[in-house]
C-alpha cells in the first residue's frame, strides 16, 4: 500500500466534495463561489504540503522523482501527483 498516494487521493476527494457543496450553495459562476473555491483549495493544498513535509522530516515520506507539484492535482505516478512517496526502509 502506498500511504502517501492514498492520503493525497483522499484529500483530493474531500476537497472536491466540499467544492461541490459550495457550488450548490453559491452557484458556479458567482463571485462568492470563486472566493470560496480559492480559499478552500489554498487551505487543502497548504495543509497537505505541511503534512507531507512533516512526514519527510520524520522519515515517513520522501520526495518523488517525478517532481510533481500537489497543486496541479492527480497524475499517473507512484505519488499520485502529491510529489511525495512512502520512504523505503533500507
Amino acid at each position: 500500500m502506498n500511504l502517501a498516494k492514498s492520503i493525497f487521493e483522499m484529500q483530493l476527494g474531500i476537497m472536491k466534495r466540499i467544492l461541490k457543496l459550495g457550488e450548490f450553495k453559491f452557484g458556479k459562476e458567482s463571485e462568492q463561489f470563486r472566493f470560496y473555491k480559492e480559499e478552500t483549495m489554498n487551505s487543502v493544498y497548504e495543509n497537505s504540503k505541511k503534512f507531507f513535509l512533516q512526514g519527510v522530516g520524520e522519515g515517513v515520506f520522501e520526495k518523488c522523482s517525478c517532481s510533481s507539484n500537489l497543486r496541479h492535482g492527480w497524475v499517473d505516478c507512484e505519488c499520485g501527483g502529491s510529489g511525495f512517496i512512502d520512504k523505503v526502509k533500507k
